[in-house]
């Protein structure tokens, strides 16, 4: 967050010197995302601008995003939710139309491809997070690249101006770490998730962000993932495999992560615009249900059985910040209102993968002697 409002505030002030683009106040954001990005955005003293998702892959709706870009935007920022790539030619051909930069939201998708190339470097800017649960977990911060040597001049200005962390906040860190570290174990997952910890990211106390550098702890354990980010993340990726592959034929649920691997947008309403070989690292795996009644039945055998099954973001944007809808987000809506992503992380054992695997089967098979729909979760375009 900080990394990105550093990125926003130098943005907007090259463009207020520019002189030509004093008017670009806007930023781009899916209706559908971590609702912090637009505490951010506003914090930059920016306007957040909506536009919907669809469902079926969880990018943007592309004929709604060329509607949406224009003369006021400064920024289009494309996320790639659960570490699972999505496409960002569609949108820079858009960005760059309009005058207007492509920030990569690459927070849960550190070390994903997409054609061969890292997610986070095709757009003008990738910014990433070394938060509770990322691949490189450092109990908070992250950082920001960038493809031009100017833009990458300006930004290292704006961290050299970062106050220092205190010897407090470097302690905190520390213990930070240590106590993430314990919560993500089972078993403090099972009492965090007891105590209501999972839903801490629907209070909007929880979206702020402290303008401060990484202390040495935080970098210290940074730089000591760093060399595991391969094998951090081939794990991920083969957990999440296994769990696309057990539920692919299942009747009542649709796995957005399925069209990672290779799609196209005819007929879909997404911004994929051409068949990409993907490598999702699953940070989580995102599971669409036909209707609320049954994500919540897969929930709570999930929860009961101990396994760490997250609503991630119970609302749109737009339920968040009334204030800035400006139309009607179906897509979002259907994915607040029926998504459900599973855990992949390094806990989980091959028996874990097929009981939860089992878990949704039983949860979604009709009652005997009655009839429930076939279809895959609704797609909105």
């Amino acid at each position: 967050r900080t990394a990105l409002y550093l990125l926003l505030t130098t943005l907007r002030a090259e463009a207020g010197e520019a002189g030509r683009e004093v008017g670009r106040t806007e930023v781009i954001l899916p209706a559908y995302t971590c609702p912090s990005l637009a505490k951010v955005v506003e914090a930059a003293g920016l306007t957040p601008r909506l536009v919907d998702v669809s469902p079926y892959t969880l990018s943007y709706n592309s004929a709604e995003l060329a509607t949406a870009v224009g003369e006021r935007t400064l920024a289009l920022v494309c996320v790639h939710p659960f570490g699972i790539p999505q496409p960002v030619d569609g949108a820079l051909h858009v960005a760059q139309d309009a005058g207007a930069v492509v920030i990569e939201d690459a927070a849960q998708a550190m070390g994903a491809k997409l054609g061969g190339r890292f997610v986070g470097t095709g757009g003008n800017f990738g910014l990433f997070s070394l938060g509770p649960g990322k691949p490189m977990a450092t109990a908070g911060g992250g950082f920001v690249c960038a493809r031009d040597d100017a833009a990458a001049e300006l930004l290292r200005r704006a961290w050299d101006a970062l106050p220092a962390p205190t010897g407090a906040a470097a302690n905190l860190a520390a213990l930070r770490i240590a106590l993430f570290a314990a919560a993500f174990h089972p078993v403090g997952w099972w009492l965090a998730t007891k105590a209501g910890v999972q839903r801490i990211g629907d209070n909007e106390s929880s979206w702020g962000f402290t303008l401060k550098g990484l202390t040495a702890a935080q970098a210290g354990a940074g730089l000591a993932l760093l060399p595991r980010l391969d094998e951090i993340n081939a794990a991920r990726r083969r957990r999440g495999e296994a769990l696309t592959a057990a539920l692919s034929a299942v009747n009542g649920v649709y796995l957005p992560a399925q069209s990672a691997s290779a799609r196209s947008s005819q007929g879909r309403g997404d911004s994929a615009g051409e068949q990409t070989a993907a490598e999702p690292i699953y940070l989580r795996l995102p599971l669409m249900f036909n209707n609320e009644a049954a994500r919540d039945e897969v929930y709570q055998a999930l929860s009961k059985a101990g396994y760490g099954a997250g609503r991630m973001y119970r609302k749109t944007l737009a339920e968040f910040f009334p204030h800035y809808a400006d139309g009607v987000y179906p897509g979002a809506e259907q994915v607040a209102r029926c998504l459900l992503t599973l855990p992949t992380h390094h806990y989980l054992a091959d028996a874990d993968v097929e009981r939860m695997a089992g878990l949704v089967k039983t949860a979604l098979r009709p009652p005997q002697g009655t009839a429930r729909s076939t279809q895959g979760a609704q797609r909105t375009a």
